[in-house]
């Protein structure tokens, strides 16, 4: 298999009072020279430990790095060692010195040849190394740094020594300075407040030992991949650092050029050792065609306040939100706000995969990174808005908790749309079957933590304008995680689902204009959406019944579904029923039998309450009936399948769901239109019969053809009649594997 031929690595272990920081780098650097393990070529590393770390070596190793990569390099680069900060202050006397928000700051590594006193010449400016870096063809390159500003290593509790902190709040802010906003990784050791230790018995930082066990193959789970990746590495590290001491936490930015190879895996764990380098977004010698990632809405000059849209774990920041910044762009009254997207960026695959929900580890990363980068990124700003979806929001109200009391009053205003801020029932996330979501148990100590915290610091008040959003249709996040922790005044609910309530394509709508007025001072009325369809998601079903029955003759379908799911809401489902038997829309709609079926099959997936289970089972039967009298293909297969499902899952009669899996079957092959529904029908319906391959097959074309929401939608119908057909759960099964791999990456 060879070396690996087009992969840099620049390490830098300084040493001086650190002597820890040279073992560091040469261990490193035996790991990556190593044909069997890593497969770098020797060649291509340099390692300058004492007396070779000075400032010319560093800035002439970087040069040589710029002659030698191309656009298609891999270049891991590695700095263990002291750094260090100075101010606008610092040059100056006392009496002059500047306000503090107005002091700007400047960091630097120490080379093994730095004086503070001739410190103009023996510095290495982060500016400098961010030219230097700027220079390189390739975009594929993670930056590690392990420089806590040490005055030495001191004994720090029972069985751990640390690197004793001089100025801990600048590692942070050196990361940040590094970043070119182009797709480098970089992963520190430490949060700024944070040690970086050395466990005792270990002769390596606890940072650089997990860096080496994730190189040595730890934590791979997919073999078939003989790389390390970049994606892998992170995780590992951020999961492994602080299981060994909670003490410190990794820092790492967000923004990722691709999943790019980093190693080989060793080649004892290779079972396809041919397998050939490529990322899930490009292949290399294709980086020419890449589509850019968009890491600034708006950027001026002049502006002190600023938007931050955080997204969920889905997709990536600029387009999570859909036209909302380029609306708030063209309105004149915006004027004077930059805008950023804020979250993962689109080629960094979470722990969950692309999904509605993360682990802690995931919501902890993103948090980390908002602190620090509302200290450092956005320090000029004097105004910071919050516009947060999904899981995204979490993660911003432990950031908001996190902040110094300087850096939260500039917090004026946070907008949470579809965030369970309150976490998850047990019930839901046994039904998810992702052990991970554990941590979000609405008695788990993370949430139980993060709103005692929360209520503690606002007791009485909001020192910003905030408001919680929930939409009527959220078949992700029930309606009272969203609300139920906040007061009624801060509560806001606008039709749509999880995804279409922040999906805004048009500024006739109620989450644009909740935004737009928000930050212009306006008084925000819902617009849009539909109030018998906001009182129905409150519960509110007799003010719809009041309003909608005496109309009864003139509704038209969606009037008569507010209303009959109301009926049934307030418990009047014999008058429901008799409505939807002799109604003259209702008596041949199958399709209206189908809508109200499904929604009380996801009612009973959240709540597996029996009487909703048997509820669907109702209304799909009579659609089917409709459908197989009118003979509608769509509509037979349509209820047919979701009937095969509750068979099996509710009832756990595989004869019956076999009987319903033909059916559909039958019925797909009557339409002569390969629809996504019709893929996904078939795909399951094989999958009741047992053709594994053949549903593989048709999951396959359907994942290319579906969106978001309906990848969510058919992964979960698809992992829970496989586990309730194999009682697997194993993440490592075969097809739970391909589930997951088309669905959620």
């Amino acid at each position: 298999m060879g070396n690996l031929k087009n992969v840099y690595a620049l390490l830098i272990g300084v040493g001086n009072d650190l002597p820890v920081t040279v073992k560091d780098a040469t261990a490193i650097y035996n790991i990556l020279a190593d044909e069997t393990i890593a497969g770098y070529l020797p060649e291509n590393i340099t390692l300058l430990t004492d007396n070779k770390a000075t400032r010319k070596n560093i800035l002439a190793s970087f040069d040589n790095l710029i002659e030698k990569s191309d656009e298609n390099a891999s270049v891991l680069i590695y700095y263990s060692g002291h750094g260090g900060c100075y101010s606008d202050n610092t040059f100056l006397r006392k009496e002059d010195w500047k306000p503090e928000d107005q002091n700007k700051k400047y960091f630097h590594l120490c080379p093994f040849d730095y004086d503070p006193v001739n410190y103009e010449k023996t510095w290495v400016k982060a500016e400098e190394v961010k030219e230097k870096i700027s220079k390189l063809k390739s975009r594929r390159l993670v930056f590690f740094l392990d420089c806590c500003h040490a005055a030495g290593i001191t004994k720090d509790g029972p069985g751990i020594l640390s690197k004793a902190a001089g100025h801990l709040s600048q590692q942070d802010g050196l990361a940040q300075t590094l970043d070119d906003g182009k797709g480098m990784s970089i992963i520190s050791s430490c949060r700024e407040d944070q040690l970086s230790y050395i466990m005792q018995g270990d002769s390596n930082s606890l940072y650089t030992k997990c860096m080496i066990e994730v190189l040595r193959g730890k934590g791979k789970t997919d073999f078939s991949d003989p790389f390390i990746r970049i994606s892998e590495v992170v995780q590992y590290i951020f999961k492994k650092v602080p299981e060994a001491n909670p003490k410190q936490n990794p820092y790492a930015n967000l923004q990722i050029y691709d999943d790019f190879v980093l190693s080989y895996l060793p080649k004892d764990l290779r079972t396809n050792p041919e397998s050939k380098i490529e990322t899930k977004t490009s292949i290399q010698g294709k980086q020419a065609t890449k589509e850019e990632q968009a890491t600034v809405f708006r950027e001026t000059e002049n502006a002190n306040s600023v938007i931050l849209f955080v997204h969920s774990f889905m997709g990536n920041g600029a387009t999570a939100f859909a036209d909302i910044p380029k609306f708030l762009m063209e309105d004149k009254k915006m004027a004077g706000w930059d805008m950023f997207p804020f979250g993962y960026g689109e080629n960094i695959l979470p722990d969950l995969g692309k999904n509605v929900w993360a682990s802690l580890t995931d919501i902890n990363r993103n948090s980390t990174y908002l602190t620090a980068s509302i200290k450092h990124k956005y320090s000029k700003y004097k105004r910071i808005a919050i516009i947060a979806h999904g899981l995204g929001g979490l993660a911003v109200q432990q950031t908001i908790l996190d902040l110094s009391p300087e850096d939260r009053e500039k917090i004026s205003h946070l907008i949470l749309f579809g965030t369970p801020s309150n976490g998850l029932a047990e019930t839901t996330i046994k039904n998810l079957n992702q052990d991970n979501l554990k941590d979000l148990k609405e008695t788990g100590n993370f949430i139980t933590n993060l709103r005692e915290r929360w209520t503690q610091l606002f007791s009485t008040s909001y020192p910003f304008y905030f408001r919680t959003v929930a939409s009527t249709k959220d078949l992700f996040i029930p309606i009272q995680s969203s609300l139920q922790p906040f007061p009624e005044a801060n509560r806001v609910i606008v039709e749509g689902d999880h995804f279409s309530m922040v999906k805004v394509e048009d500024k006739n709508n109620d989450s644009y204009c909740l935004i737009v007025n928000a930050l212009t001072g306006n008084k925000f009325f819902n617009q849009c959406s539909s109030q018998e369809e906001i009182n129905i998601t409150l519960g509110d079903y007799d003010e719809v019944i009041k309003k909608q029955l005496p109309k009864l003759e003139i509704l038209d379908n969606k009037g008569l579904e507010q209303l009959i799911y109301a009926l049934e809401g307030a418990d009047r489902a014999e008058e429901a029923l008799s409505i939807v038997e002799n109604h003259k829309l209702a008596k041949d709609n199958s399709n209206l039998m189908g809508v109200i079926g499904g929604r009380y099959k996801r009612k009973y997936l959240f709540s597996f309450c029996g009487s909703d289970a048997e509820n669907a089972i109702k209304y799909y039967s009579q659609g089917l009936e409709i459908a197989q009298a009118k003979k509608d293909q769509k509509q037979i297969y349509y209820h047919a399948i979701n009937l095969a499902f509750l068979y099996l899952f509710y009832k756990e009669d595989e004869a019956k769901m076999l009987d319903y899996a033909n059916t559909a079957l039958d019925a797909t092959k009557k339409d002569p239109f390969n629809s996504l529904w019709k893929l996904a029908t078939v795909a399951e319906a094989n999958l009741y019969l047992g053709n594994l391959e053949e549903s593989k097959s048709n999951y396959s074309q359907t994942a290319a053809m579906a969106g978001i929401r309906e990848k969510m939608s058919i992964y979960s119908n698809a992992y829970n009649a496989y586990y309730c057909l194999m009682h697997s759960q194993n993440p490592e099964d075969p097809f739970i594997k391909f589930l997951k791999t088309i669905f959620l990456s």
